[in-house]
């Protein structure tokens, strides 16, 4: 019995871990997307210097 419930909380501890590991990574991707954006914006804004962000062109 005691080798069923150090399994059960060896399983545990590994989801936790993969879990944790699944959140963080999602996290540092998101923020590099977000980083990435900005500095397309910027290079945008260098090429159309006459456009400004949010106004259209109609």
């Amino acid at each position: 019995m005691v080798g069923l419930h150090r399994a059960v909380l060896l399983r545990a501890a590994a989801a936790a871990l993969v879990l944790a590991a699944a959140f963080g990574g999602e996290h540092a991707v998101g923020h590099a997307l977000a980083k990435r954006g900005a500095e397309l914006t910027a290079h945008q804004a260098d090429l159309h210097p006459g456009r400004h962000a949010g106004k259209t062109d109609r």
